[in-house]
């Protein structure tokens, strides 16, 4: 089979590598469509979090190619969007549904490794098939079920926050976790949503799917702040979430919440940033992280399949695996205005 192998910096190459072959418990999964996530995009560029010598790609459906003995949970031919991750379901983070949490739930991420190779590829390895395999149903497409994964996370980041109706929400970084948490948040009912972004293209798809307020940080300038706290009545927002990674956003997002708020970083921070640690503890503002989900990832599928979400605007480009570097990452690397890159496996 073909698959896309990261073997340097900037470096990725498709080989001719064998198909899988499955055990028992275990699950062949022959990919329809991958996204390009942004933690491939920083492993990519700079080696951070993903090693070399991964086939990437965790975001991503399929169908069931072949089952091993003791799979129950599906059979061949079924419409698949596959979870990356599993956990032991017995420490004590499990036990409390804390699932993302599990100590054990790195060791075997697809994609995310050379032990455990990803979706940029046309057939995928999957264990613990009971945690990781999800039916799409008839109505939901391939193209839009791969959107699972990234779209989970952002509904994850919703479900930690304190966020009640009526809110007043900050979102920095109209990608598509930001894009994710913007629409969940308008199921939810806040009172305004304030979303940051530098690239016009995506401040007008977050203004599409429901955003009140679109500001570009750059073009405000030092005037940023004094804007988002006048547009809260000065007192603050009371929920932020920091989907952009950067550490301007950060601080943007410590200076604009209001005093008791909080503020969520979901966005990857490639660099340790400064915390203003006097400010926090004066103001008691609540500072809390996100990784990936707990149940969210099964919850997305019916809100997809009934159209609660949309998809349309998400989507900037679909390519073929031949193409992933020159049309993928490094189209990425240079555009801040695209969102989510499928890569749609051909038939071999």
């Amino acid at each position: 089979m073909k698959a896309a192998a990261l073997v340097g910096l900037k470096k990725i190459e498709i080989q001719d590598k064998p198909k899988p072959v499955i055990q028992s418990g275990e699950v062949l999964v022959k990919v329809d469509y991958c996204g390009i996530c942004g933690s491939d995009v920083h492993g990519y560029q700079t080696g951070i979090v993903i090693p070399v010598g991964t086939v990437m790609g965790h975001e991503f459906s399929g169908v069931v190619a072949e089952v091993g003995d003791d799979v129950y949970v599906v059979r061949p031919g079924d419409r698949v969007v596959v979870k990356p991750s599993a956990t032991c379901l017995s420490c004590y983070w499990c036990r409390r549904g804390q699932y993302s949490l599990c100590p054990k739930r790195r060791e075997g991420v697809i994609g995310l490794n050379p032990g455990n190779d990803g979706a940029y590829a046309e057939y995928v390895k999957v264990r613990d098939p009971g945690q990781r395999l999800f039916r799409l149903p008839s109505g939901l497409a391939a193209k839009e079920a791969a959107l699972i994964e990234p779209l989970s996370i952002g509904l994850h980041g919703v479900r930690l926050s304190r966020f009640r109706s009526g809110d007043c929400a900050l979102i920095i970084g109209a990608g598509m976790i930001g894009l994710g948490v913007l629409q969940f948040l308008k199921m939810e009912g806040t009172s305004r949503i304030i979303v940051l972004e530098i690239s016009e293209k995506k401040g007008r798809v977050a203004r599409a799917l429901g955003a009140d307020v679109v500001l570009n940080p750059i073009s405000e300038g030092e005037r940023l702040k004094e804007r988002i706290i006048d547009l809260t009545g000065g007192i603050g927002v009371d929920v932020i979430f920091d989907c952009a990674g950067v550490a301007s956003a950060f601080q943007t997002a410590m200076d604009c919440v209001k005093s008791g708020g909080q503020v969520l970083v979901i966005g990857l921070h490639e660099q340790k940033v400064p915390v203003d640690f006097l400010n926090l503890l004066h103001r008691e503002i609540e500072l809390k992280g996100v990784f990936g989900s707990y149940n969210e990832f099964g919850e997305v599928i019916p809100l997809l399949a009934a159209g609660k979400i949309r998809t349309d605007l998400l989507i900037s480009g679909v390519i073929s695996l031949a193409d992933i570097v020159e049309k993928g990452f490094e189209r990425l690397l240079a555009s801040h205005d695209l969102i989510k890159i499928l890569v749609k496996m051909e038939e071999s």
